[in-house]
């Protein structure tokens, strides 16, 4: 089977998915994150957070960390570190990866009412 045959077939349907599991991990985590900076979660402090909004009923979603400046280079760095295996992949192995991730936006999609 060829590459544009793959791409062909993919379903692209809404996904029966609820919140419920989404929620129930925001609350196994009290709600506050840190960033995700190379493979590893940081800390959040607490006078460094913002607020999110959830889009489908305009509530509150979960507090995250406001990155300082030295963490926005950290994050750069890492990323700057991991590029080089990423361009060393094959495209189509990068485009599957560049899938699941659209796949799980899409599955999420019909849960956000705007």
């Amino acid at each position: 089977m060829s590459i544009l045959e793959i791409f062909e077939t993919m379903d692209y349907g809404p996904a029966p998915e609820t919140a419920t599991p989404a929620i129930e991990w925001l609350e196994q985590h009290q709600r506050r994150f840190g960033l995700f900076i190379d493979g590893a979660w940081t800390t959040p402090a607490d006078d460094q957070l913002f607020e999110t909004i959830n889009p489908a009923n305009r509530q509150p979603l979960a507090q995250i960390t406001q990155a300082s400046s030295a963490e926005v280079e950290a994050a750069v760095a890492a990323a700057r570190r991991a590029f080089p295996a990423w361009a060393a992949l094959p495209g189509h192995v990068r485009a599957r990866y560049l899938y699941a991730l659209a796949r799980q936006i899409q599955k999420h999609l019909s849960l956000i009412h705007i």
